[in-house]
């Protein structure tokens, strides 16, 4: 039954709101077929629009939809229209309501993409959508609204896939337990940098790294569809604007196309720096911007497929590798080889499944060459013009070999990030590659497995230099072709000998360096072996090369040095080795308490002058003069000085001597320095024997010595001599013998005439006689003492025998007996006292020189015992030599129970004294006595 006739406009107007306020949408088509002039389509989707409520479900009012935009004629309701609400109005009281009405605009206040559009359903759907949202916040009932119009139109559908599908998957099936759910104005207000964010992010709630890979897919992706809306396209302006530069050539144009992407591209890579396994298995499950869940809504034929957007994407893969220090070596190889096998680049890839195989790897280099340091920086990784990042032949295999590199580097124990090794390929001069090779050697040896292969060391080493196999053989090296593309193969080669030393790989460095076909000369393993052992003596916390450091050098020196006999360094180290190990049974501490350890000696600026501490801190060391004499050997042999340091000495330069004169010299240091150390210890008897037996000059024995060798210039001997001549025992509590004293007294005064012919310059004869002339002082006291009590003695006896017997019944001798017997005393003495005069006023003057060749001549006939023909020879000329024509007088003592024989201390004693009387007496301040 039709509407009444009595109803104007104004009432079939208030009777329709009236109805959708009901939720009764049937009779709208019918309402509007009876008065097409108050209730136009537009105005009718506005009452729809405004009273409606949004609860209701979209199944009842979707067909008067239809029936409305359509034009349709709906069909004849026969129940009718219940026109109660509005029949009692009049049309004045109508017409007053109607006026009242407020209706919403069918366009949203903020949708922009029906702008152009003059489909008035599209823009009634988007703003009920935006009602139903924000009224109930039941988002289904906004797809089961939009389902059948979404392919009417493509703003629509574009709205339906970009906005809607993304809210309904956020709230509803991937996160449906968060608190609170987004809306179309919050999701809609967002720009593309900051949806890529919020979206994304989402899944670092979970620790699922799908979580990821289906926010890609089923949220990122269908909002990236609604990038050529109108409003989106608005705010993404406004955030550019906030950027520091702006696009202005045509390729930033063309970048700015695929924005958004780029947004997602940049989240990637910063988010592998936070969540590097999560990335990865991003990268490797996820075939990119083609890779995306629009739920059916959008056809296969209507995606777009962007060969930018698909290198852009593997771009980001390969930036990912070179960006994050805590990505998994595995996981990098994985990226590489997705987006090898995304861009079809798979022949440019030369991953192996392991290290057991290493390929040769040959591309282009000539474009890497052009990357700089700021290349490998963060913000420049994505540049398109970056040639290490941008997917092309020659980025994927450099990467490739970098790659296969950092495996090789982690067996041998040194990883390093994938950057840090393009920064040493690139980017590092010969000296830091090599420095950073040594460090990947020191790794090796420190991670030393038991039952390593070496040879497959070496093999691995060799690789990392050029990337090229030895199969191929080793031909020119292309730049940017290894690790260490730089360094040369020898010295490559002299690194791995050193690691086989130190890993005491001795037999495999001498069968691989010293063969014919070594790549390196026998100089060059020499130096090796050189520096290896110093290495490892330098290291060394005690001297026993039995043990530690010590061993190990003295291994490498043993394995070494019969294949070098003749070499000069390894004999050096030899013979330091060797003093080493002796001074190690020694107790020794340096300065402030320090230990000796083996690298003293080496930095020590007189390491003869160790011996002197060992002689110090060793009570009775003296006596292994014969261990001392051998240190100091090997030290001159091992290439030290034997000369003691002085001041002058780094202004001055010293002339050379010949290792011979240098052993020389060493032995006489330490001849004085254990000489000394016996005094000091009281032991004069091992003092006075040392130099008897080892210091007497050629001209007193009868074979020569080197310590006296007189061509060379000696300043140390004759200060020792001297020193032992000046020795006098400390003062006993037990009283000495007479004849001991004696004794020691003329040991001394021969030391002393022996430092005299010792001295090498005249300079310190007068200190010498002055004290030989206190000595001879002190012998004739002795000597007078010695007299004087064998003259108690003998007149003693005489008086015994010619006395008269004390006896009781005996005779005593008479008055004339004993005046005779005083008588003859007293003329034994006169005479004495004319025969010494005598022998003053006959002596003649002598040199100092003269002096110094009496003694000599004296002591090489009397200081040792020699042949008897040596002594004749001697007679003659001691009787003929000026100032010496009394000393047949002199011993005339000691022929009365020897004879032929002349005390040794009377030889010298005239010798001396003479010289001193008539020809330096001045020193002594005697008077000099004229010959007539």
């Amino acid at each position: 039954m039709a509407v009444s006739t009595r109803l104007s406009g104004a009432h079939a107007i208030l009777l329709a709101t009236s109805l959708c306020a009901r939720s009764d949408t049937s009779c709208l088509p019918q309402l509007q077929a009876q008065f097409p002039n108050a209730l136009p389509t537009e105005r009718l989707l506005r009452i729809i629009l405004t009273f409606l409520p949004e609860s209701t479900e979209p199944q009842t009012y979707i067909p008067v939809l239809q029936t409305l935009v359509d034009g349709l004629s709906s069909p004849l309701n026969h129940d009718g229209v219940d026109t109660s609400p509005v029949k009692e109005l009049s049309e004045a009281a109508a017409r007053k309501r109607v006026r009242k009405i407020r209706l919403l605009p069918l366009k949203y206040p903020g949708d922009e993409d029906s702008e152009e559009s003059s489909d008035i359903l599209t823009q009634f759907l988007i703003h009920r959508a935006h009602r139903i949202d924000s009224e109930t916040s039941l988002q289904p009932l906004i797809l089961d609204l939009f389902l059948p119009f979404y392919q009417r139109s493509p703003p629509l559908r574009t709205w339906l896939v970009s906005c809607l599908l993304p809210l309904l998957r956020l709230n509803y099936e991937y996160y449906p337990d968060q608190e609170e759910s987004f809306s179309i104005e919050t999701l809609e207000a967002l720009d593309d940098h900051t949806a890529t964010n919020v979206l994304l992010s989402m899944a670092g709630t979970h620790k699922s790294d799908m979580d990821l890979i289906q926010n890609l897919r089923g949220l990122v992706g269908p909002w990236m569809y609604g990038n050529t809306r109108p409003r989106r396209q608005r705010f993404n302006q406004l955030a550019r604007q906030n950027l520091i530069t702006i696009p202005q050539n045509d390729d930033d144009q063309r970048e700015v196309e695929y924005s958004g992407w780029e947004y997602v591209n940049e989240w990637l890579l910063s988010h592998s720096l936070v969540d590097p396994e999560a990335t990865v298995s991003a990268f490797v499950n996820w075939d990119g911007p083609e890779d995306i869940d629009f739920g059916g809504y959008v056809g296969e034929t209507e995606l777009a497929h962007s060969d930018q957007l698909r290198y852009r994407y593997g771009q980001t893969g390969l930036s990912v590798v070179y960006s994050s220090n805590e990505l998994s070596l595995d996981g990098s190889i994985r990226i590489l080889g997705r987006v090898a096998s995304l861009l079809g680049l798979e022949t440019s890839l030369f991953l192996t499944p392991d290290s057991l195989t290493l390929p040769s790897v040959t591309f282009d280099a000539s474009r890497l060459q052009s990357a700089t340091r700021a290349s490998l920086f963060q913000n420049a990784l994505l540049l398109s013009t970056n040639p290490l990042t941008y997917p092309a032949a020659s980025s994927i295999s450099f990467l490739g070999a970098l790659l296969l590199s950092l495996r090789v580097l982690s067996e041998l124990g040194h990883p390093i990030p994938c950057r840090t090794a393009a920064s040493i390929c690139l980017h590092s001069s010969q000296d830091m590659q090599l420095f950073e090779l040594r460090s990947v050697v020191a790794s090796a040896v420190k991670h030393t497995k038991s039952g390593r292969d070496w040879s497959k060391v070496r093999e691995q080493l060799l690789w990392l230099r050029d990337w090229t196999s030895n199969a191929l053989g080793k031909s020119a090296n292309p730049d940017c072709h290894g690790l260490f593309w730089r360094i040369s193969p020898d010295a490559l080669e002299a690194e791995i000998l050193k690691a086989f030393l130190e890993v005491r790989e001795y037999d495999l460095a001498v069968a691989i360096y010293l063969n014919p076909n070594s790549s390196l000369s026998p100089i060059q393993v020499e130096d090796a072996a050189k520096e290896a052992i110093f290495a490892a003596y330098d290291n060394a916390s005690n001297g026993n090369r039995t043990r530690g450091k010590m061993q190990r050098a003295y291994e490498i020196l043993q394995a070494f040095k019969p294949q070098f006999p003749d070499s000069t360094p390894l004999k050096q180290a030899n013979a330091l080795i060797s003093a080493t190990h002796a001074l190690s049974f020694y107790s020794l501490t340096l300065q402030h308490g320090v230990p000796f350890q083996p690298v003293s000696i080496r930095v020590h600026p007189d390491p003869l002058s160790l011996i002197e501490k060992v002689l110090d801190q060793n009570p009775k060391s003296y006596t292994k003069l014969d261990d001392l004499l051998s240190i100091g050997r090997n030290l001159v042999t091992a290439g030290f000085s034997a000369r003691p340091t002085d001041d002058d000495s780094q202004y001055t330069r010293r002339p050379r001597i010949s290792q011979e004169d240098a052993v020389v010299i060493a032995e006489r240091r330490i001849m004085s320095l254990a000489i000394s150390s016996a005094l000091s210890s009281d032991d004069f008897g091992t003092a006075y024997s040392y130099i008897l037996t080892r210091l007497t000059p050629p001209s007193s024995i009868p074979t020569s010595s080197p310590l006296t060798n007189p061509a060379i210039k000696d300043d140390i001997t004759w200060r020792a001599v001297y020193n032992a001549g000046r020795y006098r025992a400390p003062v006993s509590s037990t009283p000495t013998l007479l004849q001991t004293q004696i004794a020691q007294l003329t040991q001394r005064m021969e030391l002393l005439s022996l430092a005299l012919t010792l001295t090498p310059t005249p300079d310190p004869l007068p200190e010498i006689l002055g004290a030989w002339r206190r000595c001879d002082e002190e012998l004739s006291g002795l000597r007078a003492r010695e007299s004087e009590e064998a003259d108690l003695w003998d007149t003693k006896g005489d008086t015994t025998a010619t006395a008269p017997s004390t006896v009781p019944g005996g005779f005593g001798p008479t008055d004339n007996e004993q005046d005779l017997f005083e008588t003859k005393q007293q003329h034994a003495r006169r005479a004495a006292r004319a025969h010494q005069t005598r022998v003053h006023h006959d002596e003649a003057p002598m040199g100092l020189f003269e002096v110094a060749r009496g003694a000599a001549l004296a002591l090489h006939r009397n200081t040792l015992p020699l042949r008897t023909a040596a002594s004749d020879s001697f007679s003659p000329a001691l009787s003929t030599a000026p100032g010496h024509s009394r000393s047949g007088s002199a011993a005339e003592d000691g022929a009365e129970n020897e004879p032929g024989r002349v005390r040794k201390r009377d030889v010298v004693s005239n010798m001396v004294t003479g010289g001193l009387a008539s020809g330096i007496g001045w020193v002594l301040g005697a008077q000099p006595v004229n010959r007539q």
